[in-house]
């Protein structure tokens, strides 16, 4: 199994096999199984679904290890999607904060289950689906990084629904923001700003002896930067409420690693460099280094290249040294296909390589 950006598919010239089924808006579009044609593709690309999971012939014997599952994934975020609509109108809102806990409740069993796996999700994103999306996967980094910190677990279950309702003031900004294709301008970037407050009043009104402070410290933080920079109270350093600081850290991850409206995603590793650049100005240093120590670099069926020019795919991972994974090799440095052969390099053991980046394509003739 791995995955593959669908621009890269070529189904005139290889066989691929949807590997996880395929959702828009809660819709099931391909099941796991299905062999992928031309006709398909092109509904994807209609749907906007960049990445999806497939086997083929490259990626025999491949097993994905991610935190949580892509089904339970999916279950999760489409509650998120519910009670957000519930609170938006106005409905049951002690109804919809009790199905958010539950929600998160259940994804920390998963978690403690699957506790030493290395930090990896599904990227599968829906460009309909973006805020829900990004709620769950905000929640689960911060539920990791309060794990790794051996926080009990009722502060894991406070971050956790903290994380869920992080972005829940942007049901009160305009959707013409929200959806904005282009940078935001000056006043755009201050109503989008509203919306840590908006969240923490609705939030402290509606629900305030039910949801704990750490949520809502949680909620209205999440934008202050370790340098005093952020917002709404351009808190800095030790003043930042301690689990805001870990949100501040999922927020930017996975908003750097999934796919907006106004930008393409960047490669995990990428983000991890880039936020390691971050720490002291953004985030909290020891925080950050924790979470990035445990960030899995290169998935497993990821193309890539060595260093010395040789071209593979991730086999397996090294759960000790998360960017040196085990390589099975496709291409040798000399540009001569390996072929059916099955040739592994681990990087744990071969010091004087290293991965130089992620490729594009199917690396087959």
């Amino acid at each position: 199994m791995r995955l593959v950006n669908i621009n890269f598919i070529d189904v005139e010239k290889h066989e691929y096999y949807v590997a996880k089924p395929i959702y828009s808006s809660g819709a099931l579009l391909l099941r796991n199984g299905i062999k992928l044609t031309k006709n398909f593709v092109n509904q994807l690309k209609a749907k906007e679904i960049n990445n999806i999971y497939v086997k083929d012939e490259l990626s025999e014997g491949i097993e994905i290890n991610e935190l949580i599952g892509h089904d339970e994934l999916r279950e999760a975020r489409d509650n998120v999607r519910s009670q957000f609509e519930s609170v938006k109108q106005g409905k049951d809102f002690n109804r919809a904060m009790n199905m958010v806990n539950n929600t998160v409740g259940d994804l920390l069993d998963i978690m403690v289950s699957n506790r030493d796996v290395g930090f990896n999700i599904s990227n599968l994103r829906s460009m309909d689906d973006y805020l829900y999306e990004h709620c769950v996967n905000v929640s689960i980094s911060c539920m990791y990084m309060a794990i790794l910190m051996n926080y009990n677990k009722k502060d894991i279950m406070n971050i956790g629904v903290g994380g869920m309702l992080h972005d829940v003031g942007k049901i009160f900004i305009d959707d013409s923001i929200l959806q904005k294709p282009d940078k935001l301008n000056e006043a755009e970037m201050k109503e989008m700003q509203k919306h840590p407050r908006l969240g923490y009043r609705l939030i402290a009104d509606n629900h305030g002896n039910n949801i704990s402070s750490t949520s809502k410290q949680v909620i209205l933080q999440h934008h202050e930067r370790w340098d005093g920079k952020g917002y709404p109270n351009g808190l800095a350093g030790p003043k930042i409420y301690k689990m805001a600081r870990i949100c501040a850290i999922a927020d930017v991850f996975d908003a750097l690693t999934g796919n907006k409206i106004y930008k393409q995603s960047i490669p995990t590793y990428q983000a991890a460099e880039y936020m390691y650049s971050l720490s002291e100005k953004y985030f909290d240093p020891y925080m950050i280094k924790e979470f990035l120590s445990k960030v899995v670099k290169f998935k497993e069926g990821s193309l890539v290249e060595l260093s010395d020019t040789t071209k593979g795919i991730v086999y397996s991972q090294n759960n000790q040294v998360l960017d040196r994974p085990i390589i099975k090799i496709l291409v040798e440095k000399s540009g001569k296909m390996i072929g059916n052969r099955n040739r592994y390099i681990d990087l744990m053991e071969d010091k004087t390589l290293f991965v130089k980046g992620l490729l594009q394509g199917d690396l087959r003739h």
